[in-house]
């Protein structure tokens, strides 16, 4: 009895054990059938155990066979971790099956090697672009240049003409600046970010930029795009007041920054000045306004309360300036005075050396006409006290119809005169050496 005791005892165990052992390959075989669409599974060979008795053989399934064979199915796939529990055992296997990750699409700017490339559905632009996109740092839109994709920083050229694109600013268009370029010069670029030429405001005051090469133009006169000349400074700003320029002075209007001509005008340091038709400051005799006045060759100021003598006449010029002729031969008479000292030179008629008729033809103004002796003598009428031969008067040296020497009275028996080759223009004596006759002019 014991014996057949012990016998069914064990027929239930085993009973126990086949039904424990199905029921772990039903939870397997679900979790294999869940994810059926993801994995092939492959199913293993049964093991089989026969016992030892006359009831009919059992198949059993090993807890390790099915956990090989859930490993072996999925092998080839991620899994995540699903709670399989053996009789007497609390073993985790992973056995549930993970799709991989997508590849991302590139969208919009993207750092590539320290070169930020724009991208629209993983594509980018071919050859050069310039395009209105998002910021790179994501504020709004602006403009840029691209290169197969590539943002382009620097001066750049496109559709016939120069932007700027600042790499410190999320290398969008700048407007309206005066940068320097990647090669070191500076350029002007407006509101519309084109760089500009001609004559442009900036930063309060004017400048001219070539039309060749963009460049800004100093210490030069130029015409504008509107055709109006200005003058440009060494530092390229357009210049006001009195200038020098090209050896002389002009005057530009603080105002219009045009060229004055015919006019007086004060300069920013206070002084006044003449500038003639052409713009050039004025020198010597000038007419302004009904009076002649007379400016100094050298300051170009107005003379006041002061004598001149310009080409023979001499002039008073009173408190304003206003010039009067004071005596026309006194003018003369100075005039040939100033030469004293000049070398005798035979048909000299210049201050490089006169002779005694060329002295006279300068002193007085005459013309080619009355170059020599004999010609000068018929002026005037022949006179024959030349003891008082008055200031001014010519005196001469031989026959009425042949003389051979002239002087020039100073009106107390002593006269002016280049008297013979070796010698030079001096002051001569009537009683040492008396004139024939003279004439008065």
């Amino acid at each position: 009895m014991d014996t057949k005791k012990h016998y069914k005892l064990y027929k239930d165990g085993k009973k126990w054990c086949v039904m424990t052992i199905a029921a772990v390959a039903g939870i397997v075989g679900l979790a294999t059938n869940a994810n059926a669409d993801e994995i092939n599974t492959t199913t293993s060979p049964v093991q089989t155990t026969q016992v030892a008795d006359n009831s009919d053989t059992t198949t059993v399934v090993s807890a390790n066979a099915a956990t090989e064979t859930v490993a072996q199915s999925t092998s080839s796939v991620g899994v995540q971790e699903v709670a399989v529990q053996t009789p007497g055992s609390t073993t985790t296997t992973n056995t549930t099956a993970v799709h991989p990750q997508a590849e991302q699409v590139k969208k919009g700017w993207v750092n590539e090697n320290n070169n930020w490339t724009y991208y629209n559905n993983g594509q980018v632009t071919n050859g050069r672009d310039y395009t209105y996109l998002p910021t790179i740092n994501g504020e709004g839109y602006s403009w840029y240049l691209v290169d197969n994709g590539v943002v382009q920083s620097g001066v750049q050229k496109w559709a016939d003409s120069y932007y700027n694109f600042d790499a410190s600013n999320n290398y969008q268009r700048i407007d309206n600046s005066y940068a320097k370029s990647q090669w070191g010069s500076y350029y002007l670029f407006g509101n519309d970010g084109r760089i500009q030429t001609g004559v442009q405001k900036w930063a309060g005051t004017y400048y001219y930029f070539d039309p060749n090469t963009y460049l800004r133009v100093d210490n030069d006169y130029r015409q504008s795009q509107w055709g109006s000349y200005y003058l440009f400074g060494n530092d390229g700003r357009i210049q006001t007041g009195v200038q020098k320029w090209a050896g002389t002075y002009y005057y530009f209007d603080p105002s219009t920054y045009l060229r004055v001509d015919n006019d007086y005008r004060q300069s920013q340091w206070g002084d006044w000045y003449l500038f003639g038709s052409d713009g050039r400051i004025q020198s010597g005799l000038q007419n302004w306004k009904g009076q002649t006045y007379y400016f100094d060759p050298t300051t170009f100021k107005k003379v006041v309360n002061s004598d001149v003598t310009v080409n023979g006449a001499k002039y008073h010029l009173d408190g304003n300036g206003i010039a009067k002729v004071v005596s026309n031969v006194d003018a003369k008479v100075d005039k040939a005075l100033s030469q004293r000292g000049v070398p005798y030179v035979w048909g000299g008629n210049t201050p490089a050396g006169f002779d005694c008729s060329g002295l006279v033809q300068w002193a007085y103004g005459l013309g080619a006409s009355y170059r020599t002796t004999y010609q000068q003598a018929t002026l005037g009428t022949h006179q024959r006290d030349v003891m008082n031969a008055p200031k001014g008067a010519l005196l001469f040296f031989g026959s009425d119809s042949a003389p051979y020497h002239v002087a020039i009275s100073l009106g107390d028996g002593t006269y002016v005169h280049a008297p013979e080759p070796g010698n030079v223009v001096k002051i001569g004596y009537s009683r040492y050496f008396k004139p024939s006759f003279f004439i008065t002019m």
